[in-house]
């Protein structure tokens, strides 16, 4: 798996959010492979490097994006959800 680091000259075509659902459906399925009993180990552990991988090219690149204000809160809120666990 390939992944990139955020384009230097990304943004500034105007604004164009991206739809992430389709990411979103495309990493759920993957979880469905992982946990699938047809599926081997090696099949399983090929899947779950890949998510692994694209998570720590999530956290790579968010380093690189500006901060903003509403940050803390966010951290908060995740915070909450995860000791509310």
């Amino acid at each position: 798996m390939q992944l990139k680091s955020i384009p230097k000259n990304a943004g500034s075509m105007g604004f164009a959010k991206p739809d992430l659902d389709q990411a979103q459906l495309i990493i759920q399925r993957s979880l469905v492979e992982i946990a699938s009993p047809h599926n081997d180990g090696f099949t399983a552990s090929y899947c779950k490097r890949d998510l692994y991988m694209l998570k720590c090219w999530l956290d790579d690149v968010y380093l690189q994006l500006p901060k903003f204000y509403e940050e803390e809160q966010w951290e908060q809120d995740r915070l909450i959800q995860l000791l509310k666990r």
